[in-house]
């Protein structure tokens, strides 16, 4: 599909193709930046038109949340297609990147609370995604996960699940039969892609069978999830994302912000600091209401104007708080982990009477506690539990997950650069580096990654460049027996 005229931006060249929409970048006049514009490959009616203005609008207003692709502007070109004028995110993305190789736990952690945030912030102001997966996952030039295309591609001039364009690998079984407004669907279809950058493909795909649509649509639906081996993922984090990917919906956490709280509790079990929740509430009694503001969740009532349109849509269908899908280890009295800022559950009245057990009656508790919690443990790890109580038993098709143990991953390495001209020699080192250390190196020339991503043991790397041209680096580290380490930062130079 050719890139439409559009005044004020000059073309050039394609970014990217979809089933509904093309992605070109362009360069904007004024002010002059790089932009990514999404063009409907075809035009719409005017009440179609109308509904897709609306939606932009809401979602412009929500971009500037730091997890979603800010919208600078929308429109309709000259023949007819309406398009979107956002952030260009240069490449790779995790969409490129989980296929050669599967992500950190670290990385996948921290994506998955910040996309959580995205997600429950378009959900309170009435905005399903329906679309979640890694090709939707964008990185800003800062290494920032952006969450973009929340449906406006498929709800002009489409409706019902048919019209949908579901992406069938990472959607929830009720979606490919009916049409969801439940906010659940869009914690399926989370969790899936988080399961994704961790198994280093789709779900329910098959290294060793057929992966049409239509089986891959029959293990959804049985819930025939793809085992995840890797030893460094802990048992937790596996269990969370099966409960999350559950074929029952009311298995499900209830709201995107539990599943950030489930995924930010794993990160506290790795030692790690918790990704903050960040949410932006634009729920019409949010301005009234109490919200948390911690170190692990932010939440801001913001005021957003809801068109019409949007408004007049089935509303997201968001369950009350049940106490089988908050956290482990949730205070169900406090709602500590629930997913509504505090507003589910409030505190039992306290004790008056002050009776206090003596120091042998505090030993015997003690020990029959400590009892119960190993045998609760092996059962939990050993996959038990009945069909009743959705934080045990294993989901339909999977075995349970084996026992892990935790591994902390290695310090991503520090990058430098040195030179002048066009030559240039980038080098990265460890604080404490090892004999058997392995590095890979991702080189981007001009924003196209050029190098093939081979593991090497060198420690620099010296290359020339063109004037005018950049050459950017990252690297990763392996080290036996340690799972990977997160990126580097990237550090660029430019040819003089």
């Amino acid at each position: 599909m050719h890139a439409p005229h559009i005044p004020g931006f000059a073309y050039v060249d394609l970014v990217g193709e979809g089933g509904f929409a093309d992605v070109f970048r362009y360069q904007q006049e004024l002010p002059t930046r790089q932009v990514a514009i999404k063009v409907l490959r075809s035009g719409s009616d005017t009440a179609s038109l109308d509904l897709f203005r609306a939606e932009a609008n809401v979602m412009a207003q929500l971009s500037n949340h730091p997890s979603i692709v800010p919208i600078y502007q929308a429109g309709v070109s000259s023949d007819g297609r309406a398009f979107l004028v956002m952030e260009f995110c240069p490449p790779p993305h995790v969409a490129q990147r989980y296929r050669v190789e599967p992500l950190a736990v670290g990385e996948v952690l921290d994506i998955g609370v910040k996309i959580a945030s995205a997600v429950e912030t378009a959900h309170r102001a009435g905005i399903l995604h329906r679309d979640i997966k890694p090709h939707n996952i964008l990185t800003s030039t800062f290494g920032v996960p952006l969450l973009t295309d929340f449906g406006i591609a498929s709800v002009v001039g489409q409706t019902g699940a048919a019209g949908q364009a579901l992406s069938i690998p990472w959607s929830p079984p009720e979606t490919l039969t009916s049409d969801s407004h439940d906010v659940r669907s869009d914690v399926y279809s989370l969790a899936a892609t988080l399961y994704s950058l961790l198994i280093g493909h789709a779900p329910y795909e098959r290294r060793d069978a057929s992966n049409d649509n239509a089986t891959m649509m029959t293990r959804i639906e049985r819930g025939q999830l793809t085992p995840l081996r890797r030893p460094d993922v802990p048992a937790s984090l596996v269990d969370v994302l099966r409960r999350a990917m559950s074929v029952q919906v009311e298995k499900r956490p209830v709201s995107a912000m539990v599943l950030g709280r489930q995924l930010q509790d794993v990160q506290i079990e790795l030692r790690q600091s918790p990704t903050r929740l960040e949410v932006m509430d634009a729920s019409p009694s949010a301005l009234v209401e109490e919200h948390p503001d911690d170190a692990r969740t932010l939440v801001r009532p913001v005021s957003v104007i809801i068109p019409a349109a949007v408004s007049a849509r089935p509303a997201p269908v968001r369950p009350a708080v049940e106490e089988s899908t908050r956290s482990p280890g949730a205070d169900p009295a406090t709602g500590g982990t629930g997913g509504h800022g505090g507003r589910s559950g409030t505190a039992p009245p306290r004790r008056t009477d002050d009776r206090r057990l003596g120091t042998g009656a505090r030993v015997a508790v003690g020990v029959v506690a400590a009892a119960l919690a190993g045998v609760v443990g092996y059962a939990v790890l050993a996959g038990g539990g009945t069909d009743d109580d959705p934080r045990s038993g294993p989901l339909r098709g999977e075995k349970p997950a084996d026992p892990v143990q935790a591994l902390d991953a290695p310090d991503a390495p520090v990058v430098t650069s040195s030179g002048k001209g066009t030559r240039y020699t980038f080098r990265w080192q460890q604080a404490d580096p090892k004999p058997d250390d392995e590095f890979k190196v991702r080189i981007r020339e001009n924003g196209v990654v050029t190098d093939d991503a081979q593991y090497v043991r060198e420690t620099s790397r010296t290359v020339t460049i063109a004037p005018k041209s950049s050459v950017c680096v990252q690297v990763s580290l392996r080290r036996q027996g340690l799972p990977i380490s997160a990126p580097s930062r990237e550090v660029c130079e430019v040819g003089r």
